[in-house]
């Protein structure tokens, strides 16, 4: 008999430890969510914010000077890290619609067709590689604006040889 409320003592131990083990999971997983969901909002909140200012800095900066204020923001960048790289293309694009970069643009009509824009401006910065990513993404947001407004191809035919 003594062997048998035994078991019966160890297995419900078990099972209290079981529902004990799964509802710390539950609460650690609700305050990760709870804790995730209000980072994201932040950062949301963070980026309007920036689009909002770097529209108002691209009505007097030059392309040049919307990839310097990019590249000193992002470090800066209240918010989710990878939410912020992300938004650089964005952000870029922001800058850019301030003025007509149509000069700008005709400029680099004439450079060499190749999927190097910007390669050498980011590697003379001598930037940390992710500076150095988000460097290459704003060179390149400014190469599909300027296709956008159509100072450049469109297609690819001209990066064929």
């Amino acid at each position: 008999m003594t062997e048998i409320t035994s078991d019966k003592t160890t297995q419900q131990s078990r099972r209290h430890k079981g529902w004990l083990v799964l509802g710390l999971i539950a609460v650690v997983s609700i305050f990760m969510s709870v804790l995730t969901s209000f980072t994201y909002r932040q950062t949301e909140v963070h980026l309007v914010e920036t689009y909002s200012r770097f529209s108002e800095l691209g009505k007097s900066s030059s392309a040049e000077n919307c990839i310097n204020s990019i590249i000193a923001w992002l470090p800066r960048c209240d918010g989710m890290k990878a939410l912020c790289e992300g938004a650089v293309p964005r952000v870029m694009d922001s800058c850019l619609t301030g003025q007509n970069r149509a000069q700008e643009c005709a400029a680099l009509a004439n450079r060499p067709a190749d999927a190097h824009f910007g390669f050498k401006e980011c590697a003379a910065r001598s930037l940390s590689k992710s500076l150095n990513k988000v460097c290459g993404n704003s060179y390149k947001a400014l190469d599909l604006h300027c296709r956008s407004i159509g100072y450049l191809p469109v297609s690819i035919e001209k990066y064929t040889r």
